[in-house]
């Protein structure tokens, strides 16, 4: 079973943070959990000539520390739930090495964390930090990319998940993510497979192209089945669909259409024509979502004991 007990939350303080704080505490109020905001003092460079005075350095240090607890509390006291468990951490130095570190060290269950995805402002940035998290994490990442349009729109509750899968084992280790999600807040799940499309060729027909699409769909929907089939929710709670295209901009038309709050999925998949890898499919949906993604690498859950 998957359970959730502890959240843990980077922030950097500004306001694009915002969504992801929400959804944390979003989750923290589902599952009960609690929650660990951690803010990274960037080191503090030191220059290279001129006088420098000896104690300037551990003061500002400490000056760091401070603004950075008091921006934290500010955080935990804006939110006015008094039902929610937080806790606060400050950290020194590179900024995803210490996410990974206290990750591992406080056994977090899940990371949320901002990203400003494709074209956005300023760096808590895929490609550096956030996709070195993603890649690394020992736990789930939930990343929620900031949006300058609504910088503070968070649901309520979840209403749907997207959960898409391609059946290869490390896309059904998120199969409980979503499911565990969908209980704790009510939700319907969007099951989406995406079909590879067969390339037009000299030695294939029409005919054999359609046969080979068909198959391909019935395929998949029948091993959509077989997983609903062992599934504690109720059928009527699960919608499956069977798309054909480029995956990762299936996923998220899928997700846009459905207004999904969330997309959960594995990070690794086959290794052929479907490269479930982040920096393909993965990496694509993070970046241009409508809603947080959460990834789930599998090698991760097994260390953690959350696969199987």
């Amino acid at each position: 079973m998957t359970t959730i007990q502890r959240i843990l939350h980077p922030t950097d303080l500004s306001p694009a943070s915002a969504p992801a704080w929400g959804y944390a505490r979003l989750l923290g109020r589902l599952f009960k959990a609690e929650v660990l905001l951690l803010h990274v003092v960037p080191p503090i460079p030191v220059p290279g000539e001129g006088y420098f005075p000896p104690n300037l350095y551990e003061e500002m240090q400490r000056a760091g520390h401070q603004e950075a607890h008091e921006g934290l509390e500010r955080l935990v006291a804006g939110a006015g739930d008094p039902t929610l468990r937080t806790a606060v951490h400050i950290g020194e130095g590179a900024v995803a090495p210490r996410i990974l570190a206290v990750a591992a060290a406080e056994a977090a269950d899940l990371i949320v964390m901002g990203t400003r995805g494709r074209g956005g402002l300023g760096r808590l940035l895929l490609g550096s930090v956030a996709d070195a998290v993603v890649r690394l994490a020992p736990c789930p990442v939930l990343t929620v990319r900031a949006r300058p349009e609504a910088p503070e729109a968070v649901p309520s509750r979840l209403t749907r998940i997207c959960y898409a899968t391609d059946f290869s084992a490390t896309a059904r280790a998120a199969w409980p993510w979503a499911v565990a999600l969908a209980e704790a807040s009510g939700a319907e799940i969007d099951l989406v497979h995406v079909v590879f499309t067969p390339v037009p060729d000299r030695h294939l027909s029409a005919e054999m192209l359609a046969t080979m699409a068909r198959r391909l769909r019935e395929a998949g929907r029948a091993q959509a089945e077989g997983l609903l089939r062992g599934s504690p929710l109720p059928p009527e709670r699960v919608q499956i669909h069977i798309g054909s295209g480029v995956v990762g901009d299936q996923i998220v038309h899928r997700a846009q259409s459905r207004s999904a709050d969330l997309i959960v999925m594995g990070t690794h998949g086959w290794s052929g024509l479907l490269r479930w890898m982040l920096g393909s499919v993965a990496h694509e949906v993070i970046q241009t979502a409508p809603c947080p993604v959460l990834t789930i690498g599998p090698e991760r859950l097994k260390e953690r004991g959350h696969a199987g």
